[in-house]
């Protein structure tokens, strides 16, 4: 008979459970929800900030591709300004740089976009290189 009336915590002759024991199981659920709303945070500034970067990185990739367009380099003298055309990606600024490689008929292209996340500067940097040929000389390009 004494086991049929045992309750959920094994004590006999009790029914239900005591004000230490809902105490103790309302502390441990509120640091399991503290912790669980805590990753749910960092997850939204991971996304944001891989989000962003690839926005960045999207632009690098862009500006490599106009710099390197033409085969004999016409295109390495363009100039790119600092703001993206499309207002949504105002907060992005683009720098390039093209050098040549000495003693060589490479040129280096990199592309810088930075942005500010966080109240901390980022940014991210492409570099290629371009090979200009020499039969780029003989056509008088």
């Amino acid at each position: 008979m004494d086991v049929l009336r045992t309750s959920f915590c094994g004590r006999v002759g009790q029914r239900g459970l005591s004000v230490l024991e809902i105490i103790i199981s309302t502390l441990l659920l509120g640091v399991v929800a503290a912790v669980v709303f805590t990753a749910f945070g960092v997850g939204l500034r991971a996304a944001s900030l891989a989000s962003s970067m690839n926005t960045a990185t999207s632009l690098a990739e862009e500006i490599l591709v106009k710099m390197t367009a033409s085969p004999c380099g016409a295109s390495l003298r363009q100039t790119i300004p600092p703001e993206p055309e499309d207002p949504r990606l105002a907060r992005f600024r683009r720098e390039v740089s093209v050098r040549s490689v000495p003693g060589t008929r490479l040129w280096e292209i990199s592309a810088t976009v930075s942005w500010t996340q966080e109240r901390r500067e980022r940014s991210v940097t492409l570099t290629t290189l371009r090979h200009i040929s020499t039969a780029c000389d003989l056509v008088g390009q």
